[in-house]
């Protein structure tokens, strides 16, 4: 079974090479829809997109795709949330809203940046700020660069099939990786409470 995997991955990536941008757009436009649907899994697409399309161009797949599918997520649920809770969702979007007030963006990296939370339970969160779109895509680009990054470098890292068999996912969350995100959230953190 596991050389059948492995055979298949190989077949997949001389495909790849020999059709490369016509697969890129593809695996784009699909990365944005499963993304707009916050699906379970995303992990498993990002480093795909770092293993067969290379750290740079996987890290653009990544960071875009999360960002933009996420806000199609958000301005559907934000739809949804108004029309089925409309009393509720306006009287508690507008006591978040006020909250965060001035730092809004800080908020919503800070949010992008927490590893943990499932993809949908962040986008809906957000859903239920009065926040603009380019607010939301901007804090989203931002937030998810470290990990998309992250994600894209590993993906690329172990294309390298006789590496592949060697890896194990504690080679991703490493000491310092761990050590950098706790420090960027930190300084946010510092920042919001700055402003405040």
């Amino acid at each position: 079974m596991i050389d059948f995997l492995f055979n298949l991955i190989i077949i997949t990536s001389n495909y790849i090479e020999s059709n490369y941008y016509f697969l890129f757009l593809i695996y784009f436009i699909f990365s944005i829809i499963f993304f707009s649907l916050s699906l379970p899994g995303g992990l498993l697409v990002s480093l795909a997109s770092g293993f067969f399309f290379g750290f740079i161009p996987g890290f653009l797949i990544n960071v875009l795709s999360t960002s933009l599918g996420s806000l199609i997520f958000i301005i559907f649920s934000k739809t949804i949330l108004k029309k089925i809770f409309n009393k509720y969702y306006l009287k508690y979007s507008e006591k978040i809203s006020k909250y965060i007030g001035n730092s809004t963006y800080e908020y919503l990296i800070l949010i992008r940046l927490i590893f943990g939370p499932p993809l949908i339970l962040q986008n809906i969160c957000i859903s239920l700020l009065n926040v603009s779109k380019i607010k939301i895509l901007v804090s989203s680009i931002i937030g998810f660069s470290p990990l998309t990054l992250l994600f894209a470098y590993t993906g690329s890292y172990i294309s390298d099939i006789f590496k592949l068999k060697e890896f194990s996912v504690s080679e991703i969350f490493t000491l310092e990786i761990v050590l950098i995100f706790t420090i960027i959230i930190i300084l946010i953190l510092f920042k919001i409470f700055y402003k405040k």
